[in-house]
């Protein structure tokens, strides 16, 4: 990790800056004291407005932002292993072999965040799910997102479905179809949903024998992953080593 004084600008790099969530980071950190963009790399798009890096070896910065498609991030991470900079990820799609190789390159004064959702709100939801699966045995989750979102399950349900705990385990073949899909994730029914009057939903179902309940978060607009994006921005001084999920850096700030 490269130490900053509270005077001296942080040098951000953004890897598939030209998408959707890439645009909102840049447009966002233009606007943020101490912080600087140090150019933009996307193969499918050039930028107008700031630096274009060629490669992956090229960039350079302080702190990458990784906000690559789906089916590119995982051989993005690989050729970055060997980085010094620091690095947050916010992409889908990272397999669990990528994420144990990150843990193994880390260097002792860096800081690799892997973040499957930068809102603070699935990141409370997460909590409280974790919280409430010690009462409530049986679990399932739901996830609704637009038609473009090309992962399914959704990173967000499986990384939840993997720190929750379900009695019940069948799946319901029913739910098949060009919009609902269902796939069990550690004994967990996660049903996923595609359709264009969603940006990003979740519920997780919990019951027991004599109650249940459910916990529900929504996106209304995309900017509610910039709160998220603000708050590692705003704590990075503090991280070090490697952290998975962005509620992970809110349990220690507030020890939650």
């Amino acid at each position: 990790m490269i130490n900053m004084s509270e005077n001296q600008i942080v040098n951000v790099a953004i890897s598939g800056g030209m998408g959707k969530m890439g645009q909102l980071v840049s447009s966002f950190i233009e606007t943020k004291d101490g912080f600087n963009i140090s150019g933009i790399y996307d193969p499918a798009q050039n930028s107008e407005k700031y630096h274009n890096f060629d490669s992956l070896e090229e960039i350079s910065g302080d702190l990458l932002i990784e906000f690559s498609p789906s089916d590119q991030i995982n051989s993005n991470l690989s050729q970055l292993m060997n980085s010094s900079m620091n690095l947050i990820v916010g992409s889908s799609g990272i397999e669990q072999d990528t994420i144990e190789e990150l843990k193994n390159t880390i260097s002792k004064d860096q800081f690799i965040c892997v973040i499957p959702n930068f809102s603070i709100g699935a990141s409370l939801q997460k909590i409280f799910s974790k919280l409430a699966n010690d009462s409530f045995e049986n679990v399932t989750i739901e996830e609704r997102h637009h038609n473009n979102k090309k992962d399914a399950p959704s990173g967000t349900a499986i990384n939840l479905a993997n720190e929750l705990k379900s009695q019940t385990s069948d799946t319901d073949n029913s739910k098949q179809s060009n919009t609902h899909e269902t796939n069990l994730i550690n004994d967990i029914n996660i049903t996923s949903i595609r359709d264009e009057k969603y940006i990003a939903e979740q519920t997780v179902f919990l019951h027991n024998q004599n109650e249940s309940m459910s916990i529900d978060h929504i996106v209304n607009d995309r900017s509610a992953y910039i709160e998220g994006i603000n708050y590692i921005l705003d704590a990075h001084s503090d991280l070090k080593g490697f952290i998975h999920g962005l509620e992970n850096i809110m349990i220690e700030r507030f020890k939650i």
